[in-house]
Protein backbone atom coordinates (compact mmCIF):
# COMPACT_ATOMS: atom_id res chain seq x y z
CA UNK A 1 0.00 0.00 0.00
CA UNK A 2 1.26 3.46 -0.96
CA UNK A 3 0.56 6.00 1.46
CA UNK A 4 0.44 9.73 0.31
CA UNK A 5 -1.25 12.63 1.07
CA UNK A 6 -3.05 13.35 -2.16
CA UNK A 7 -4.16 11.20 -5.12
CA UNK A 8 -4.45 13.81 -8.43
CA UNK A 9 -6.43 11.74 -11.58
CA UNK A 10 -5.27 13.32 -14.91
CA UNK A 11 -2.13 14.43 -15.62
CA UNK A 12 -3.08 17.06 -18.51
CA UNK A 13 -1.95 20.78 -18.10
CA UNK A 14 -4.56 21.08 -14.90
CA UNK A 15 -2.92 17.55 -12.99
CA UNK A 16 0.66 18.70 -14.07
CA UNK A 17 0.29 21.93 -12.25
CA UNK A 18 -1.36 20.20 -9.34
CA UNK A 19 1.42 18.30 -8.91
CA UNK A 20 4.18 20.78 -9.51
CA UNK A 21 2.53 22.62 -6.78
CA UNK A 22 2.21 20.30 -4.17
CA UNK A 23 5.53 19.19 -4.89
CA UNK A 24 6.61 22.74 -4.16
CA UNK A 25 4.24 22.84 -0.62
CA UNK A 26 6.00 19.84 0.40
CA UNK A 27 3.85 17.09 0.06
CA UNK A 28 2.87 13.60 -1.17
CA UNK A 29 1.14 12.36 -4.07
CA UNK A 30 0.42 9.52 -6.27
CA UNK A 31 -0.99 10.74 -10.53
CA UNK A 32 -3.20 8.27 -12.17
CA UNK A 33 -3.60 8.62 -15.61
CA UNK A 34 -4.16 6.48 -18.89
CA UNK A 35 -1.06 7.56 -19.95
CA UNK A 36 -2.61 8.43 -24.06
CA UNK A 37 -2.45 12.14 -25.58
CA UNK A 38 -5.38 14.40 -24.33
CA UNK A 39 -6.40 17.73 -25.39
CA UNK A 40 -3.47 19.44 -23.30
CA UNK A 41 -0.80 17.63 -25.50
CA UNK A 42 -2.63 18.11 -28.47
CA UNK A 43 -3.50 21.92 -28.01
CA UNK A 44 -0.51 24.43 -29.43
CA UNK A 45 -0.25 25.94 -25.97
CA UNK A 46 -0.80 29.15 -26.87
CA UNK A 47 -1.59 32.35 -24.57
CA UNK A 48 -2.22 35.73 -25.90
CA UNK A 49 -3.04 38.42 -23.62
CA UNK A 50 -4.96 40.62 -25.91
CA UNK A 51 -7.88 38.33 -27.32
CA UNK A 52 -11.31 38.03 -29.37
CA UNK A 53 -13.16 39.92 -32.15
CA UNK A 54 -13.59 42.56 -29.35
CA UNK A 55 -10.09 43.16 -28.68
CA UNK A 56 -10.16 42.98 -25.08
CA UNK A 57 -7.32 42.38 -22.38
CA UNK A 58 -7.58 38.70 -21.42
CA UNK A 59 -9.19 38.05 -18.05
CA UNK A 60 -6.43 38.09 -14.95
CA UNK A 61 -3.87 38.43 -17.47
CA UNK A 62 -1.39 41.04 -15.09
CA UNK A 63 -1.72 38.24 -12.27
CA UNK A 64 -1.30 35.02 -15.15
CA UNK A 65 1.46 36.19 -16.99
CA UNK A 66 3.93 36.52 -14.11
CA UNK A 67 3.43 33.51 -12.32
CA UNK A 68 3.19 31.34 -15.74
CA UNK A 69 6.55 32.12 -16.47
CA UNK A 70 8.27 31.57 -12.99
CA UNK A 71 6.59 28.07 -13.31
CA UNK A 72 7.42 26.95 -16.74
CA UNK A 73 11.29 28.73 -16.10
CA UNK A 74 11.33 26.56 -13.19
CA UNK A 75 9.93 23.47 -14.82
CA UNK A 76 12.59 23.58 -18.04
CA UNK A 77 15.25 23.37 -15.18
CA UNK A 78 13.47 20.12 -13.66
CA UNK A 79 13.36 18.54 -17.00
CA UNK A 80 16.06 20.13 -19.04
CA UNK A 81 13.48 20.97 -21.71
CA UNK A 82 12.91 24.18 -23.07
CA UNK A 83 9.05 24.71 -22.67
CA UNK A 84 7.93 28.41 -22.68
CA UNK A 85 8.29 30.23 -25.99
CA UNK A 86 7.79 34.10 -25.56
CA UNK A 87 6.86 35.45 -29.30
CA UNK A 88 5.41 38.56 -30.37
CA UNK A 89 1.73 38.05 -32.16
CA UNK A 90 0.87 39.53 -35.56
CA UNK A 91 -2.79 39.78 -35.48
CA UNK A 92 -4.00 40.79 -38.79
CA UNK A 93 -7.04 43.09 -39.02
CA UNK A 94 -9.89 43.20 -41.31
CA UNK A 95 -11.49 46.92 -42.23
CA UNK A 96 -14.53 46.41 -40.44
CA UNK A 97 -12.59 45.85 -37.38
CA UNK A 98 -9.98 49.08 -37.32
CA UNK A 99 -11.58 51.84 -36.00
CA UNK A 100 -13.02 49.70 -32.85
CA UNK A 101 -9.81 47.90 -32.06
CA UNK A 102 -7.87 51.11 -32.60
CA UNK A 103 -9.77 52.70 -30.09
CA UNK A 104 -10.08 49.66 -27.75
CA UNK A 105 -6.36 50.09 -27.66
CA UNK A 106 -5.43 52.55 -25.37
CA UNK A 107 -8.42 51.12 -22.92
CA UNK A 108 -8.04 49.56 -19.85
CA UNK A 109 -4.16 49.65 -20.01
CA UNK A 110 -3.77 47.32 -23.07
CA UNK A 111 -1.46 49.56 -24.50
CA UNK A 112 1.55 47.64 -22.10
CA UNK A 113 0.66 44.33 -24.57
CA UNK A 114 0.47 46.63 -27.88
CA UNK A 115 4.11 46.93 -29.63
CA UNK A 116 2.68 48.65 -32.80
CA UNK A 117 -0.09 49.10 -35.54
CA UNK A 118 1.11 48.08 -39.18
CA UNK A 119 -0.83 50.70 -41.80
CA UNK A 120 -1.29 50.34 -45.13
CA UNK A 121 0.89 51.42 -48.16
CA UNK A 122 -1.77 54.89 -48.17
CA UNK A 123 -0.71 55.31 -44.18
CA UNK A 124 -4.46 55.66 -43.19
CA UNK A 125 -5.58 52.05 -42.91
CA UNK A 126 -4.75 49.43 -40.15
CA UNK A 127 -3.66 46.09 -41.04
CA UNK A 128 -2.09 44.35 -38.54
CA UNK A 129 -1.29 45.03 -34.57
CA UNK A 130 1.70 43.63 -33.09
CA UNK A 131 0.93 42.13 -29.70
CA UNK A 132 3.94 40.99 -26.89
CA UNK A 133 3.32 38.95 -23.91
CA UNK A 134 2.21 36.09 -25.91
CA UNK A 135 3.78 33.36 -27.07
CA UNK A 136 3.20 29.66 -25.98
CA UNK A 137 4.08 26.50 -24.24
CA UNK A 138 5.10 23.15 -25.51
CA UNK A 139 2.45 20.70 -23.48
CA UNK A 140 3.61 18.06 -26.33
CA UNK A 141 7.52 18.56 -25.12
CA UNK A 142 6.11 19.04 -21.16
CA UNK A 143 3.61 16.39 -19.98
CA UNK A 144 5.07 13.58 -21.50
CA UNK A 145 8.34 14.94 -19.56
CA UNK A 146 7.05 15.47 -16.30
CA UNK A 147 5.12 11.96 -16.90
CA UNK A 148 8.91 10.46 -16.65
CA UNK A 149 9.84 12.84 -14.45
CA UNK A 150 6.79 11.28 -12.07
CA UNK A 151 7.80 7.73 -13.12
CA UNK A 152 11.17 7.90 -12.06
CA UNK A 153 10.32 8.83 -8.56
CA UNK A 154 7.36 5.83 -8.56
CA UNK A 155 4.85 8.86 -8.19
CA UNK A 156 3.07 8.19 -11.33
CA UNK A 157 0.46 5.00 -12.16
CA UNK A 158 -0.43 4.35 -15.76
CA UNK A 159 -4.16 3.09 -15.35
CA UNK A 160 -7.86 3.94 -16.44
CA UNK A 161 -9.49 5.49 -13.03
CA UNK A 162 -12.59 3.88 -12.10
CA UNK A 163 -14.73 5.04 -9.59
CA UNK A 164 -15.73 1.40 -8.60
CA UNK A 165 -12.28 1.03 -7.34
CA UNK A 166 -12.63 4.48 -5.31
CA UNK A 167 -13.05 3.87 -1.35
CA UNK A 168 -14.05 7.04 0.62
CA UNK A 169 -13.15 6.75 4.96
CA UNK A 170 -13.86 9.20 7.04
CA UNK A 171 -10.21 9.84 7.39
CA UNK A 172 -8.70 8.77 4.27
CA UNK A 173 -9.33 7.87 0.24
CA UNK A 174 -8.25 4.56 -0.72
CA UNK A 175 -7.77 3.78 -4.68
CA UNK A 176 -6.37 0.08 -5.05
CA UNK A 177 -2.94 0.35 -3.33
CA UNK A 178 -2.76 3.50 -2.79
CA UNK A 179 -4.01 5.57 0.66
CA UNK A 180 -4.38 9.10 0.86
CA UNK A 181 -5.65 11.73 2.76
CA UNK A 182 -7.57 13.85 -0.39
CA UNK A 183 -8.08 13.09 -3.85
CA UNK A 184 -8.05 16.25 -6.48
CA UNK A 185 -9.60 15.09 -10.10
CA UNK A 186 -7.63 16.80 -13.09
CA UNK A 187 -9.65 14.69 -15.18
CA UNK A 188 -10.46 17.31 -18.30
CA UNK A 189 -13.59 16.54 -20.23
CA UNK A 190 -14.18 13.20 -18.41
CA UNK A 191 -15.14 15.38 -15.30
CA UNK A 192 -18.73 15.37 -17.33
CA UNK A 193 -19.25 11.66 -15.32
CA UNK A 194 -17.37 12.17 -12.29
CA UNK A 195 -20.55 11.33 -9.52
CA UNK A 196 -18.98 13.93 -6.85
CA UNK A 197 -19.95 17.09 -9.13
CA UNK A 198 -22.47 16.78 -10.75
CA UNK A 199 -24.24 19.21 -12.89
CA UNK A 200 -20.75 21.43 -14.06
CA UNK A 201 -21.58 23.72 -16.37
CA UNK A 202 -19.61 22.29 -19.02
CA UNK A 203 -19.60 23.20 -22.81
CA UNK A 204 -17.11 20.71 -24.36
CA UNK A 205 -15.73 21.95 -27.39
CA UNK A 206 -13.78 19.78 -30.52
CA UNK A 207 -10.46 21.46 -31.43
CA UNK A 208 -8.09 20.49 -34.32
CA UNK A 209 -4.69 21.37 -35.02
CA UNK A 210 -2.39 20.95 -38.02
CA UNK A 211 1.44 20.72 -38.18
CA UNK A 212 2.64 21.87 -41.67
CA UNK A 213 5.72 22.20 -43.50
CA UNK A 214 5.67 25.50 -45.55
CA UNK A 215 8.96 26.06 -47.41
CA UNK A 216 9.68 29.95 -48.32
CA UNK A 217 7.35 31.41 -45.65
CA UNK A 218 10.35 32.24 -42.88
CA UNK A 219 8.33 33.25 -40.27
CA UNK A 220 9.53 34.17 -36.40
CA UNK A 221 5.93 35.41 -35.34
CA UNK A 222 2.39 34.02 -34.73
CA UNK A 223 0.25 35.06 -37.53
CA UNK A 224 -3.26 35.54 -35.95
CA UNK A 225 -6.31 35.76 -38.48
CA UNK A 226 -9.58 34.03 -37.73
CA UNK A 227 -6.92 31.03 -36.19
CA UNK A 228 -3.55 30.75 -35.82
CA UNK A 229 -0.26 29.73 -37.32
CA UNK A 230 2.27 29.03 -34.72
CA UNK A 231 6.65 28.50 -35.96
CA UNK A 232 8.08 25.64 -34.76
CA UNK A 233 11.34 26.00 -36.66
CA UNK A 234 12.92 24.68 -39.80
CA UNK A 235 9.53 25.67 -41.72
CA UNK A 236 7.30 23.25 -39.46
CA UNK A 237 4.34 25.17 -38.27
CA UNK A 238 0.90 24.77 -36.15
CA UNK A 239 -2.03 25.73 -37.25
CA UNK A 240 -5.50 25.39 -35.52
CA UNK A 241 -8.27 27.59 -33.33
CA UNK A 242 -11.60 25.52 -34.66
CA UNK A 243 -14.40 24.34 -32.86
CA UNK A 244 -16.84 21.76 -32.62
CA UNK A 245 -19.49 21.35 -30.23
CA UNK A 246 -21.80 18.66 -31.76
CA UNK A 247 -19.28 16.05 -32.88
CA UNK A 248 -17.05 15.06 -30.06
CA UNK A 249 -15.53 12.02 -31.36
CA UNK A 250 -11.56 12.07 -30.48
CA UNK A 251 -10.68 11.47 -34.33
CA UNK A 252 -9.81 14.54 -36.62
CA UNK A 253 -12.80 15.14 -39.09
CA UNK A 254 -12.89 15.85 -42.41
CA UNK A 255 -15.26 19.05 -41.50
CA UNK A 256 -12.26 19.93 -39.43
CA UNK A 257 -9.95 19.59 -42.18
CA UNK A 258 -11.57 22.10 -44.77
CA UNK A 259 -11.77 24.89 -41.59
CA UNK A 260 -8.35 24.15 -40.79
CA UNK A 261 -6.86 24.59 -44.72
CA UNK A 262 -9.58 27.59 -44.64
CA UNK A 263 -7.61 29.50 -42.14
CA UNK A 264 -4.36 28.33 -43.41
CA UNK A 265 -5.26 29.82 -46.75
CA UNK A 266 -6.28 33.11 -45.64
CA UNK A 267 -2.84 33.62 -43.18
CA UNK A 268 -0.56 32.61 -45.59
CA UNK A 269 -1.15 31.64 -49.72
CA UNK A 270 1.92 29.27 -49.21
CA UNK A 271 1.87 25.82 -50.67
CA UNK A 272 2.07 23.48 -47.86
CA UNK A 273 2.43 19.67 -46.87
CA UNK A 274 0.57 18.28 -44.05
CA UNK A 275 2.45 16.39 -41.54
CA UNK A 276 -0.05 16.26 -39.12
CA UNK A 277 -3.62 15.86 -38.56
CA UNK A 278 -5.02 15.91 -34.60
CA UNK A 279 -7.81 16.33 -32.10
CA UNK A 280 -8.89 16.69 -28.59
CA UNK A 281 -11.37 17.96 -26.67
CA UNK A 282 -11.55 21.15 -24.86
CA UNK A 283 -13.09 20.65 -20.77
CA UNK A 284 -14.73 24.19 -21.76
CA UNK A 285 -17.12 25.91 -19.74
CA UNK A 286 -20.27 27.87 -20.06
CA UNK A 287 -18.72 30.87 -18.55
CA UNK A 288 -15.81 30.58 -18.88
CA UNK A 289 -13.95 30.71 -16.23
CA UNK A 290 -12.17 27.38 -14.41
CA UNK A 291 -13.59 25.68 -11.52
CA UNK A 292 -12.12 24.04 -8.29
CA UNK A 293 -12.73 23.49 -4.45
CA UNK A 294 -14.39 20.77 -2.93
CA UNK A 295 -17.21 18.21 -3.45
CA UNK A 296 -20.77 19.02 -1.87
CA UNK A 297 -20.23 14.86 -1.08
CA UNK A 298 -17.21 15.11 0.49
CA UNK A 299 -14.10 17.84 1.84
CA UNK A 300 -11.62 14.80 0.79
CA UNK A 301 -12.29 15.18 -2.95
CA UNK A 302 -11.57 17.92 -4.94
CA UNK A 303 -11.56 19.36 -8.62
CA UNK A 304 -9.41 21.38 -10.59
CA UNK A 305 -11.22 21.79 -14.40
CA UNK A 306 -12.45 23.91 -17.03
CA UNK A 307 -9.00 25.56 -17.99
CA UNK A 308 -10.68 25.65 -21.56
CA UNK A 309 -8.07 27.04 -24.68
CA UNK A 310 -6.57 28.77 -21.88
CA UNK A 311 -5.11 25.99 -19.88
CA UNK A 312 -1.22 26.86 -20.17
CA UNK A 313 -1.74 30.55 -18.40
CA UNK A 314 -4.46 29.38 -16.36
CA UNK A 315 -3.77 26.46 -14.54
CA UNK A 316 -0.55 27.32 -12.80
CA UNK A 317 -2.31 30.20 -11.27
CA UNK A 318 -5.29 28.40 -9.98
CA UNK A 319 -3.38 24.94 -8.97
CA UNK A 320 -1.33 27.00 -6.86
CA UNK A 321 -4.83 28.71 -5.51
CA UNK A 322 -6.27 24.89 -4.96
CA UNK A 323 -2.86 24.66 -2.79
CA UNK A 324 -3.41 27.29 -0.74
CA UNK A 325 -7.60 26.63 -0.27
CA UNK A 326 -6.60 23.15 1.11
CA UNK A 327 -2.77 23.53 3.04
CA UNK A 328 -3.39 26.90 4.34
CA UNK A 329 -7.48 27.39 4.32
CA UNK A 330 -6.90 30.14 1.67
CA UNK A 331 -10.60 31.41 0.40
CA UNK A 332 -11.34 30.94 -3.69
CA UNK A 333 -12.17 33.38 -5.88
CA UNK A 334 -15.72 33.17 -6.08
CA UNK A 335 -15.99 33.39 -10.03
CA UNK A 336 -14.18 29.56 -9.60
CA UNK A 337 -15.28 28.78 -6.23
CA UNK A 338 -16.83 25.19 -7.91
CA UNK A 339 -19.54 25.57 -4.68
CA UNK A 340 -20.69 28.68 -6.16
CA UNK A 341 -20.84 27.85 -9.62
CA UNK A 342 -22.91 24.86 -8.96
CA UNK A 343 -25.23 27.05 -6.56
CA UNK A 344 -25.43 29.72 -9.22
CA UNK A 345 -26.71 26.91 -12.05
CA UNK A 346 -29.43 25.81 -9.85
Amino acid sequence: MHKVDFIIVGQGIAGTMMAYHLSKAGKSFMVIDKGIPSSSTVAAGLFNPVTGRRFVKSWLIDELLPLAEQVYTDLEKILDKHLLFKIPIIRYISSGEEKMIYEKALQNDKEKYIARFTFSDEGHKITSCEIKGGGYVDTSALIPAYRDHLAEKGLFIEADFQFDDLILSVDHVTWKEVSANSIIFCEGYKATENPFFPGLPFNLAKGEILTVRIPGLNCENILMSGGYLLPLGDDIYKSGGTYEWDDLSPEPSGTGLAALKAILNKITGLPYEIIDHEAGIRPAVMHRRPFLGSSPLSDRVYILNGMGTKGVILAPYFARQLTEYILDNKPLMNEVDVSKTVKSKK
